[in-house]
């Protein structure tokens, strides 16, 4: 009798201390795991454990609006509203005397809304250089943005940013290009795209108006030809025109020196 309830007092203690360690091993889960949301908007965030007893749960944040909406034993749903900048939560529970916490990072994003485009200068020669300047306003994050500059469908130039900023910040893109005759009356645009991928399926994309480029050859028609010759020829005329009167003045000059010169000996030699 006496080794029967020794072994029944075992077993207890041994499902007790199970039961315990079992408490122990309880997780805390968050839904979404990657929490995306776009700047000044709200966010639904659901935390969960596995444990049979939570005793306590619930969320941790700065700088947000956490208001409960819902909640059951296992599970509590959280509105977070008026998000501005990343920020990570925390989701916890006490099971047992224990706490555990789960934590994400919300990712705030604002989609490429508005894409300008400037030529400078609005046309030029064939050969000279012209500047095309992408501007996209208020985008975050910048580290997620491509922007692309295109002729008609080619692709001139792509580039992304690895600035890693919590705040708005405008994205530019600027590239020179030498005109070609074949450019002539082509549409250059700006294409900006914010891929959010893989923390989100969300793919932002805007573009802006095509602006067209104005490309002159340099040519010559024959009136101008011919005012550029007769003015060429005019020009010689009188260039040499100069010349021949300098040269004729110094030598009538030199004749009129060297007159004097045998003047004034034949009149010395009639003196003696």
């Amino acid at each position: 009798m006496l080794l029967f309830s020794t072994w029944v007092l075992m077993a207890f203690f041994t499902l007790l201390s199970s039961s315990v360690a079992g408490e122990e091993l309880f997780e805390v889960s968050v839904w979404p795991e990657w929490p995306v949301v776009e700047a000044g908007k709200a966010l639904w965030i659901n935390c969960s454990t596995n444990c049979t007893y939570p005793t306590k749960g619930g969320i941790e944040t700065r700088n947000i609006n956490t208001t409960m909406q819902q909640e059951e034993a296992h599970w509590k749903v959280f509105h977070l509203s008026n998000i501005s900048q990343n920020t990570n939560i925390f989701c916890y529970f006490i099971c047992s005397n224990t706490q555990k916490k789960k934590s994400v990072n919300i990712i705030v994003y604002r989609p490429p809304l508005q894409v300008t485009l400037s030529l400078q200068p609005a046309w030029v020669i064939v050969g000279e250089n012209f500047t095309l300047t992408c501007h996209v306003p208020n985008v975050v994050p910048l580290e997620n943005l491509t922007v692309t500059l295109l002729q008609g469908t080619e692709k001139l130039h792509r580039q992304t940013f690895v600035t890693e900023s919590k705040a708005l910040q405008d994205a530019w893109l600027t590239f020179n290009v030498t005109a070609r005759r074949e450019d002539s009356r082509s549409n250059f645009s700006c294409h900006a795209e914010l891929d959010l991928r893989p923390h989100s399926e969300q793919l932002f994309s805007a573009s802006s108006e095509p602006k067209m480029l104005e490309i002159f050859e340099p040519s010559w028609n024959n009136q101008m030809l011919i005012i550029i010759i007769i003015t060429i020829l005019l020009l010689l005329v009188f260039v040499i025109s100069v010349c021949l009167c300098f040269a004729y003045g110094q030598h009538w000059r030199q004749q009129r020196t060297g007159g004097y010169g045998v003047l004034a000996a034949w009149r010395n030699y009639r003196i003696r």
